[in-house]
């Protein structure tokens, strides 16, 4: 596809945007006139809502690979994922224990502490926290079938004959996709297209998905996330970053829309079970797991690619919530208990302090008589 020197300059391209995560989705509808709307991780088309989404992304500098899992909802036959990728991808099946163990592993830890006062009632008083049919422009690099997957490999130098191919195939983008796609067929990216493999073609795309693995070169870790400026709701994203050392936004965007650390640590294989992918995702060296959150309120204010570089120091950290051990006495709060028990003491002593003094003034005045 295209001259030596297109060839290169898409070959500069994609070293500079190597690492790239291949986590960019855009579902699309067949034959749907809908607009689009996009997820944290692409765009959507037609009646498909995004359910959830995270990513596992294992970066050594010189490869990625990316594991994405999204629950998807949709009614419409034919609905389908296109994910870019800033290089050749090796896609297969993933297994979504790993997304469970990471979970696991970056969860707040939960500390107790000694609450005297309230009570589960309500009443606390503190709190806690190659086939054919490629047109000019596409390279139909190989086609596969994965599990219920049918997957296609692409490469693209123009728009419009990517746009095109889709069309063709069953995959029909809306004009504003088609554009905003623009970008990173201008910087050399490749695409992988994925359906549900049907003999008729027509079945939906829909429930929580078989994740889809993907693997390709790199030496800098890049996020694709300009297509969530196509959303018209807030989107959420997690990513579990696995890399050598602890991960930081150094993106444009990065200000606006800030990342949120959910975890850092060191993890090892031995941490897992030895049958549980997320340990081959961690790797034989063991890795440095970063969790990362974005809630997206405004997707517009998305106007780059999440870009991530080392932190300056692997600092861990873990969120710590802190949670009520109510004390109780004969099911009432053992503050309140005590501190009416010390009441009626100390009123009881005041009251018989009060009679003795009474006596001894009477005794006094009878003598006094």
């Amino acid at each position: 596809m295209g001259d030596p020197g297109t060839d290169g300059r898409a070959a500069g391209r994609v070293r500079r945007w190597a690492g790239a995560a291949a986590a960019t989705v855009a579902v699309l509808a067949s034959g749907l006139a809908a607009p689009a709307h996009a997820c944290g991780c692409g765009a959507m088309i037609g009646e498909t809502e995004v359910a959830g989404e995270s990513a596992v992304v294992r970066f050594d500098g010189d490869r990625e690979t990316i594991l994405m899992r999204l629950d998807v909802v949709s009614e419409e036959p034919g609905a389908a994922l296109v994910l870019p990728t800033p290089a050749p991808a090796e896609a297969e099946l993933g297994d979504a224990a790993a997304f469970t163990s990471l979970a696991e592993v970056s969860a707040p830890v939960t500390e107790y502490y000694d609450d005297w006062w309230g009570g589960p009632w309500g009443f606390p008083l503190g709190a806690g926290s190659a086939p054919d049919g490629a047109g000019a422009g596409v390279d139909v690099l190989g086609t596969e079938k994965l599990g219920p997957f049918e997957v296609a490999t692409l490469a693209a130098d123009d728009s419009g004959a990517l746009a095109d191919w889709l069309a063709e195939h069953g995959y029909e983008l809306p004009g504003d996709l088609g554009k905003a796609l623009r970008p990173y067929v201008e910087e050399g990216w490749y695409y992988v297209a994925v359906k549900l493999a049907s003999e008729d073609g027509r079945a939906a795309l829909s429930g929580e998905l078989d994740p889809v693995q993907v693997s390709f070169d790199s030496d800098e870790l890049v996020y694709p996330m300009r297509l969530t400026a196509l959303a018209d709701t807030p989107q959420d994203v997690r990513l579990y970053l696995l890399a050598e050392h602890r991960m930081e936004r150094s993106d444009g965007a990065a200000r606006a829309v800030p990342s949120e650390v959910a975890f850092a640590g060191r993890v090892a294989p031995g941490d897992f079970a030895a049958d549980d992918p997320a340990a081959e995702l961690v790797g034989r060296d063991g890795a440095f797991l970063t969790t990362l959150d974005h809630a997206i309120d405004d997707p517009e204010r998305v106007s780059a690619d999440f870009a991530f570089t080392p932190s300056a120091e692997d600092t861990p950290y873990q969120e710590v919530r802190h949670e009520p051990r109510y004390v109780q006495i004969l099911f009432l709060p053992a503050g309140v208990v005590l501190l009416g028990a010390a009441l009626v003491v100390l009123l009881a002593g005041t009251l018989v302090l009060y009679r003795v003094r009474e006596r001894r003034a009477v005794a006094r005045y009878a003598r006094r008589g």
